[in-house]
């Protein structure tokens, strides 16, 4: 069976693409509303509502708010955009806008690279986590660190290339698990320029 084309739909309307749900579930989902970025996991789907558990902190208890909501599925990147909501413990996605981005559109490759992870408040003066990349891509990159990134927001990235060149830029962090003798980061990468994008291509072709 054929994957469905990227495309955006309301959810309830017609059922044919409601099956894209079954791909949400237990999936890492990243919350964006008025500024604010949440991340945690999928932990029901029941008929259009889907119900996010996230890694820490809610919306105002109660509140509806207007969000975007990324689900980091195998197959592919789900956005849903419309309304969420909070209890004591867990966020609502209702009367959702969903659209389905294709299947991870640059290969990825094992490949151990030097990076740092700075911290949005140091960016500026370069100080950060130093850690190792597991595999990486035009999108973006696992990175294993000895200790935690810490500071608010996501952190920016400095991947060093074999060729003694520096690559920078802005991620979004998809996870970050503790692990028995550090930390695993998955970070998206953001605003990559057409320059880095294409060295970062002929490295991982090479």
């Amino acid at each position: 069976m054929n994957d469905p084309p990227a495309t955006k739909q309301i959810v309830g309307l017609p059922s044919e693409h409601l099956d894209w749900f079954d791909h949400l579930l237990g999936q890492t989902a990243l919350i964006e509303c008025d500024g604010i970025a949440l991340t945690g996991t999928v932990e029901s789907v029941e008929g259009t509502i889907v119900t996010v558990l996230p890694d820490g902190g809610l919306l105002s208890i109660g509140d509806r708010n207007h969000a975007t909501v990324s689900v980091f599925a195998p197959d592919a990147l789900y956005k849903l955009i419309g309304d969420v909501s909070s209890d004591e413990k867990t966020l609502r996605c209702t009367d959702m806008v969903i659209e389905r981005i294709q299947r991870r559109k640059w290969p990825r490759r094992q490949m151990d690279l030097p990076v740092t992870l700075c911290p949005v408040s140091d960016a500026a003066s370069v100080h950060g986590v130093a850690g190792r990349t597991v595999d990486i891509s035009v999108g973006g990159a696992c990175i294993e660190t000895l200790r935690a990134v810490e500071g608010e927001g996501d952190p920016m990235v400095i991947l060093r290339l074999p060729d003694g060149t520096t690559i920078v830029c802005a991620t979004s962090t998809v996870a970050a698990e503790e692990l028995d003798d550090g930390w695993r980061y998955r970070v998206a990468f953001r605003d990559l320029d057409s320059g880095d994008a294409s060295r970062l291509e002929a490295l991982i072709a090479a």
